[in-house]
């Protein structure tokens, strides 16, 4: 016992209002804690989680799946418009420790909800719901992001969940009026007319009101009418709810444009008026006119050519003539020409390919002439009518300029400083000469890249070899691709006049480069666990990468590291996540080191390439700390992987005068020591011991217990007298800075601390729970929960609070409901005067003001089952913490 232990002890039961605080070893005696307060708890990961270590059996890794109730939202300015998003899992199975990781007090504008959101519990059903309202108050749009976290079935955090809801503000909506058919209505002189329906609807599908038809229905232009005498309707807003019945039935030629005109009420009350004009005509009988494909004059090669030609019939005016058939003799075509059809008759000719004559030119000799077709028909007006189509035609021969790029096939080029020169070489297909070749592309107007040292092109003669040749280069600036059509003319050997093309396909790449990320990018683990690591592979300017292979051998993985696969390839690689590597970290040893993976590739220009992708990780043990009130210890022990048992225990640190509260954040532990109203900052080495243990940050009175808040960097202290003391903490050196006071004002016991809320005991059977801002400031705090006997140390873990209760020798286990409150309390006995609990996946320890620490498994609901004491007897141990 440390000299003057007991006066300190006596003082420090007289401060705390603890009766029987000097008992003997056989816990006899029974004692109160009411101030103190810290972070016991993380289960099974650093303190610095603010969700805790993850209780309950293990699973899939499941998800939770959001479900908004509308994927986008549409409000008029001035109105508003709610929206639900369900919380669910995607297997059914339960997911705990859910909440809302992004603000929902700084949501974008014109949008609300309730301050906060938090689960206890995410499977099937409405249970977790959370309720927006938009009510814009100008137009605009945007997207509602919503990010949230969650500890699935098999105890891992996740902090990737989020829903996207794209919103849009209009204005006060409008009814518009549209005629059916579309465009100007046409009718025939003494024809049956066309019927015309308008349709009246909102421009936003809101409802209008109390729409009527200011237009006479009675002083129609001539030709109009209606069966209806007027038009109302009471509601507008989509379908064929509303609805003006018209007709067009001329009698004499005219045109013109029909004007009708409404008034309405919009969807905010304001009276608005509307027009719609309708064009109309009257039109003639109709004509058929036929049209051959290929257009313009059909061309074959003599002797060995054939060119199919398909004639199409149509009326000029799209509606319908009848009787058509072809009167031109098809078995006395002229020569070369054949059909594959004695006759040609169709019913009914319109629009489309209904009405269709197919002939094919093969000429034996070399001659050109015009195919007349002569076709009668009846038109729409029952009027008989005759027609003709005139087809051009000429027989060429074998002779025909070919243009050939040097070098063959797709041009390609790295931008921006590839150069790729191309020498276009013209020559005839026989190797008898032609002239006159003209080159009709503009050298000055050539796709970007591209360019001549020739401003224009021509050869007056050509047959074989290199005499006739086209110098171009191939010059990108940036990524791109296309093809490049060089057309010309000429005369072939029989003086006809020919056209020819050349098509080069050309495509500008890069160097780029596959790059290599991993998820998590760096693992910190215990023995014992398992860790899903990804890579993904990604292109770094987005454009495509090929044949990717990892080339590192899995079976030489570091040990304790493994993959599913024996070997890893993806044929293309771009943007997203269609190239991932799955691999398992799962330690039974101490360890440490860099797994590196190589790989090979060819880049966006073919080039081949490799790399690799380095994952530094360690494996530690898990140990578990005991900050010992009465001997002025910290101790800890080794926490097996298999069991839970503590063994090696041991005291670290410095020799502190009555440690009280212990939490990490990563390489840094934070002891919070009564005797000294100080809170000591140390660093955590490797084999789980603290070294360099120095004071830091200012303004505690008698410091009980402590927490952290991952998200905002955050230390919180609970004093004895009164309040909770904040601090920042200063991530590189681990140092606390801006230290002042928030939440409860009165003495403070326990402490444990989520994204939203905080737990903090603030008498001998009470706990609040506070609100936490984004700046790490405690607010609205409230009583909670019940049935509490001696508050000392609190837990969150798995979406439950685990309250130690000194007085009566048992841990409340409670429900974390919505909105942070706390529920269906129960007690689980454990030990003899309980002062802390720590979770580590479904394992407890619960230390005892008797010195023991307690190994519990966790059951059903959360509840400590199978309790007993494991390790040896620790001297009045006030916060535990794995680490």
């Amino acid at each position: 016992m440390l000299p003057g232990y007991r006066s300190l002890l006596i003082g420090a039961c007289a401060l705390l209002l603890v009766s029987g605080c000097g008992s003997s070893s056989t816990g006899s005696s029974t004692g109160t804690i009411i101030p103190g307060g810290g972070t016991s708890g993380t289960g099974g990961g650093p303190t610095g989680n603010p969700i805790g270590g993850s209780g309950g059996p293990t699973g899939s890794n499941n998800l939770v799946v959001a479900t908004p109730s509308a994927a986008s939202v549409s409000a008029v300015v001035g109105a508003k418009r709610t929206v639900s998003i369900a919380f669910t899992s995607n297997d059914g199975n339960a997911i705990s420790g859910f909440g809302i990781s992004s603000s929902l007090g700084a949501l974008p504008p014109d949008w609300s909800g309730p301050g906060n959101l938090a689960c206890a519990s995410v499977s099937t059903g409405s249970g977790c719901v959370l309720n927006l309202t938009y009510a814009p108050t100008v137009v605009g749009s945007g997207t509602l992001t919503v990010h949230y976290v969650f500890v699935d079935n098999a105890t891992m955090p996740s902090t990737d969940g989020s829903v996207a809801i794209a919103y849009t503000a209009t204005a006060h909506n409008n009814v518009v009026a549209a005629a059916a058919p579309i465009g100007q209505i046409d009718a025939m002189v003494g024809g049956g007319g066309q019927s015309v329906s308008v349709n009246f609807t909102t421009d936003d599908g809101n409802a209008a009101t109390d729409l009527t038809l200011t237009t006479d229905l009675a002083a129609l232009p001539p030709g109009w009418s209606s069966t209806a005498t007027s038009l109302s309707c009471a509601i507008v807003s989509t379908g064929s709810g509303c609805q003006l019945p018209l007709m067009y039935a001329p009698t004499a030629a005219g045109r013109g444009t029909l004007t009708l005109t409404y008034g309405y009420t919009d969807d905010s009350g304001a009276a608005k008026t509307g027009t719609l004009n309708v064009p109309y005509a009257t039109s003639s009988r109709n004509d058929v006119v036929a049209s051959a494909s290929p257009s313009g004059e059909i061309n074959a090669v003599q002797k060995s050519g054939g060119q199919a030609v398909a004639v199409t019939f149509t009326t000029d005016d799209g509606k319908a003539a009848t009787a058509m058939y072809l009167t031109t003799n098809l078995a006395a075509l002229p020569p070369g020409w054949s059909s594959s059809t004695k006759t040609l008759a169709c019913s009914s000719v319109s629009t489309g390919n209904g009405c269709q004559l197919h002939l094919t030119y093969a000429p034996a000799a070399l001659t050109k002439g015009t195919l007349t077709l002569n076709y009668a028909y009846t038109d729409a007006a029952g009027m008989a009518k005759t027609g003709s189509l005139n087809v051009a035609y000429a027989a060429t021969t074998n002779d025909n300029v070919v243009a050939t790029a040097s070098p063959t096939g797709q041009i390609n080029a790295v931008a921006p400083s590839g150069t790729q020169p191309v020498l276009v070489t013209f020559t005839t297909d026989d190797g008898r000469p032609a002239t006159a070749l003209q080159l009709t592309t503009s050298l000055a107007s050539l796709p970007a890249g591209w360019s001549s040292t020739a401003t224009s092109f021509s050869c007056s003669g050509l047959s074989t070899g290199s005499g006739c040749q086209l110098p171009l280069t191939y010059a990108p600036t940036a990524p791109s691709s296309g093809t490049l059509m060089l057309a010309y003319t000429y005369l072939n050997n029989a003086g006809e006049a020919k056209t020819g093309s050349l098509n080069i396909a050309y495509r500008a790449t890069t160097n780029n480069n596959v790059v290599g990320t991993s998820s998590p990018s760096s693992l910190a683990v215990f023995t014992g666990s398992s860790t899903a690591v990804t890579v993904t592979f990604t292109t770094d300017d987005t454009y495509l990468a090929t044949n990717l292979a990892v080339t590192s051998s899995f079976g030489a993985l570091p040990t304790g590291w493994s993959s599913a696969s024996s070997s890893f390839t993806c044929s293309a690689v771009s943007t997203g996540t269609g190239c991932q590597l799955s691999l398992t970290y799962a330690p039974t040893v101490v360890d440490s080191g860099t797994l590196s993976l190589n790989y090979s590739y060819n880049d966006d220009s073919g080039a081949a390439k490799s790399a690799s992708v380095s994952i530094p990780y360690t494996a530690s043990l898990a140990h578990l700390y005991v900050a010992q009130l009465g001997n002025g210890v910290l101790s800890y022990c080794v926490s097996n992987a298999s069991d839970g048992t503590l063994s090696n225990c041991a005291a670290t640190g410095s020799v502190f005068n009555a440690p009280t509260g212990i939490a990490f954040n990563g390489s840094y532990a934070y002891v919070a020591d009564f005797g000294n109203n100080t809170v000591d900052v140390c660093t955590v080495l490797l084999d789980g011991s603290l070294s360099t243990c120095l004071n830091t940050g200012n303004g505690f009175q008698s410091p009980w217990q402590l927490a952290i808040n991952g998200n905002s960097n955050t230390l919180y202290v609970t004093n004895t007298a009164g309040g909770v003391t904040m601090c920042a903490i200063n991530v590189s050196s681990g140092t606390l800075s801006g230290c002042s006071t928030t939440g409860p004002g009165s003495a403070t016991s326990g402490i444990a601390v989520s994204p939203s809320y905080a737990y903090i005991g603030t008498g001998p059977n009470t706990v609040e729970v506070c609100t936490v801002g984004l700046d790490g400031s405690l607010s609205t705090c409230l009583s909670t929960g019940g049935g509490f006997v001696g508050v000392n140390g609190i837990t969150l873990s798995g979406g439950y609070a685990y309250i130690a209760n000194q007085n009566n020798n048992t841990v409340s286990v409670c429900k974390i409901d919505i909105g942070g409150t706390l529920s269906g309390c129960a007690a689980s006995p454990v030990g003899n005067q309980p002062a802390d609990v720590v979770i580590k996946g479904n394992q407890a320890y619960v230390d005892d003001w008797n010195g023991n620490v307690n190994l519990c498994s966790v059951g059903a609901g959360g509840a400590l089952i199978n309790c007993a004491p494991s390790g040896p007897s620790f001297n009045f141990g006030v916060q535990i913490a794995i680490h």
